[in-house]
């Protein structure tokens, strides 16, 4: 059969058919084709361009999608300025290299780039051998040899892979096989060259990307980013960066994108007149952290009090006067944050409570805790079944949600055991009483201080975002007066008293909804006199 334009997406049933767990173990997930233009496109690898000395290199190539559309570029570009076919020939050998260590995918990725040269019109099927080759681009010493590097590189966890005999990784610790194809881009791709990668997007900010973040903000000018939901089936949010390999220019504008991926969108496009945000800022984040929502009205806030923290010296004297004199403090300043039962919930530890002969009451995370109040629990665990001390359950308690995007805490003064997805917070001897945890409660559930969260950290992981606990540890707590903290508690108090009735015979009313408005307008008036005597007060 002679292969057409739309024969290059045959080789797709390689990864289809790969089970789904050795897709997972492997990090087999091709790049759709029209993401695979727009990044060809933003990096400026197009027909009109001048590609004849323009070397690509993919080298987690795969079955071939980024090269066969490059190769289809090429070609088309070569016919526009004239060139003669054996010259097609030559250029496409010379400038066109792919690596991937399976031998299945370079002999797909070889037929797919055949088959674009065959749709280009006027260029036969005769060509020379092609530069895809079946070795492991990690295992290569690299020095700056390609002008436009692209890749999907898989997506492998140092949890589950071992990655310990690369020498990026010995030299550095462990880091994610991804974190070693950025710091491949970085080494292999010339001065004035391109980078476009797709990578998961705990590349944004969590710390075991700091130092390639930082590599990329100092070396390259980033053009764009493209945070995508729902590109691959695996369950990961995926990100696109552009980078141009030239320092930044001050004041240069990241444009950024956060969507849901369809393949009829043409991100390159709306990108350029979209949302922007300065790389100087992104560079001076502590992790070098990509946090592209700080431009906005609501992230400019949330920066600033988060520099306002840092900038709060914690004085030397005890914990006493440091209650006495604060202004803003971190967290863990006023609590201990412990993890509950290291078991998940459908753990054979977890039964009914009322089976149990000696069980106690066991909370599992979002399922069990709504923002100001608890639910009934419905299981239970056996005394001798627990494995932290069981005095860390009895004490009262604030609990916070783990896996969330957003921050849920209550308060439980019942004695539940609580599961590894509940964080519990036991106030200091300091500061240990019912109207500190209930002013407490209070800002763990304000809408500033979940735009504060969403805004520095859970927006950047769209799949299963998590509050990890150095982030909890160090949420800004805007202390006040001793009036203040009272008024709010007091207003604390009766709003979990309120929840913990909805639901049972009780709406959510009217005075409900002022009560609660009441007090997000407090927890705002408090953060704002707060931030305005800090070092970082406009």
């Amino acid at each position: 059969m002679k292969h057409g334009v739309h024969s290059a997406l045959a080789p797709d049933w390689y990864e289809v058919a790969l089970p789904s767990r050795e897709r997972k173990q492997r990090g087999h997930f091709s790049t759709p084709h029209a993401l695979v233009d727009q990044i060809l496109d933003a990096c400026g690898y197009t027909p009109a361009a001048d590609l004849r000395q323009l070397r690509v290199l993919d080298p987690a190539c795969g079955s071939g999608n980024f090269l066969a559309r490059a190769a289809l570029r090429l070609c088309r570009a070569l016919q526009a300025q004239g060139l003669k076919q054996e010259e097609i020939h030559r250029r496409v050998y010379a400038n066109l290299w792919g690596l991937d260590p399976d031998p299945v995918a370079c002999c797909l990725a070889e037929m797919q780039v055949r088959s674009a040269l065959e749709s280009a019109r006027g260029v036969s099927d005769k060509t020379p051998p092609l530069h895809i080759h079946q070795v492991d681009s990690l295992a290569l010493a690299w020095q700056p040899c390609v002008d436009l590097l692209v890749a999907n590189p898989p997506y492998l966890a140092t949890k589950n892979t071992d990655l310990s005999h690369y020498r990026q990784t010995k030299r550095r610790g462990q880091a994610d096989s991804y974190l070693l194809f950025v710091e491949l881009a970085l080494r292999a791709v010339r001065p004035g060259g391109w980078i476009g990668l797709i990578v998961p997007d705990p590349v944004l900010a969590r710390a075991n990307a700091a130092a390639e973040r930082a590599s990329l903000l100092r070396e390259c000018t980033i053009q764009h980013l493209w945070h995508l939901a729902g590109v691959f089936s695996a369950e990961v949010g995926a990100v696109v960066i552009v980078a141009h390999k030239i320092p930044p220019r001050p004041l240069h504008q990241v444009s950024w994108e956060r969507t849901r991926w369809r393949t009829d969108q043409r991100l390159y496009e709306t990108a350029r007149a979209s949302q922007g945000i300065e790389q100087e800022l992104l560079a001076s984040q502590p992790g070098a952290e990509l946090r592209y929502l700080l431009g906005g009205e609501q992230g400019r806030v949330s920066e600033r009090l988060r520099r306002a923290l840092d900038a709060e010296a914690a004085p030397s004297t005890g914990q006493a006067r440091l209650l006495a004199k604060a202004r803003l403090l971190p967290l863990n300043a006023l609590v201990d944050i412990k993890r509950g039962e290291e078991i998940g919930r459908a753990s054979s530890l977890l039964e009914p409570l009322a089976a149990l002969k000696d069980g106690l009451p066991v909370l599992r995370g979002g399922v069990d805790l709504r923002p100001y109040t608890l639910q009934d629990a419905r299981l239970g665990i056996e005394r001798s079944a627990i494995s932290k001390p069981i005095s860390r359950y009895m004490q009262p308690k604030l609990l916070v949600v783990k896996s969330t995007e957003r921050l849920q805490a209550a308060l439980d003064t019942r004695g539940h055991v609580v599961l590894q997805t509940l964080y519990l917070l036991q106030l200091h001897e300091q500061a240990e009483d019912l109207e500190t945890a209930y002013f407490l409660l209070a800002l763990l559930n304000s809408r500033f201080l979940s735009a504060y969260v969403h805004h520095l950290y859970t927006a950047y992981k769209l799949v299963q975002p998590q509050i990890e606990q150095a982030v909890l540890a160090r949420l800004p707590v805007a202390w006040g007066s001793a009036s203040e903290r009272a008024e709010i508690a007091t207003r604390a108090r009766a709003l979990a008293q309120a929840c913990s009735q909805v639901g049972r015979g009780v709406e959510w009313n009217e005075f409900l909804s002022a009560l609660y408005e009441e007090q997000e307008r407090a927890v705002c008036l408090l953060y704002a006199q707060v931030f305005s005597q800090t070092k970082e007060s406009p």
